[in-house]
């Protein structure tokens, strides 16, 4: 098995699995540029309009390489509307790696991350979009290959 064929059968895995949670409404990543998240990359996905109002919460996903160079990542998570206004601006913090520098998760390569549940609510068929953007210090982190959302409804 080639590994595009390898890659394209765990990504319809990953969707068929995503499909079958009932309140998971969106599950995406988006790459981020190899040489770097650069400040002023802002990562923007946009949202369906859905038949009923959303009441849920919004989890930010973050994928590492291994020897990430930071401790603790802060993002800026903004909710717009249709028209990109923005109704919602979140500051998200979350530590990487303890005060040793190792990471918190176990991976061989790569490490996955995500953040604390942020308040999340779309009125029913408004499209929008999050747009998620880093508030470090530094202009480019380097060693975070992909950032991304879950959005989950609340409400049954």
């Amino acid at each position: 098995m080639t590994r595009r064929t390898l890659l394209y059968a765990l990504a319809l895995g990953g969707l068929l699995t995503a499909s079958c949670a009932g309140d998971t409404l969106v599950h995406r990543y988006a790459t981020l540029p190899a040489d770097g998240w650069a400040r002023h990359d802002t990562v923007c996905f946009d949202l369906p309009g859905h038949v009923e109002d959303i009441c849920g919460t919004l989890t930010v996903g973050l994928r590492t390489k291994t020897g990430v160079a930071i401790r603790d990542i802060v993002l800026a998570v903004e909710q717009c509307d249709s028209d990109a206004f923005v109704v919602r601006r979140d500051t998200v913090r979350y530590p990487l790696t303890d005060s040793e520098g190792d990471a918190l998760t176990s991976g061989v390569n790569s490490h996955q991350y995500e953040t604390q549940f942020v308040p999340f609510r779309m009125e029913k068929d408004r499209k929008g979009c999050v747009r998620i953007y880093h508030l470090m210090t530094r202009e480019t982190i380097p060693g975070i290959t992909e950032v991304g959302i879950r959005i989950r409804n609340d409400e049954d």
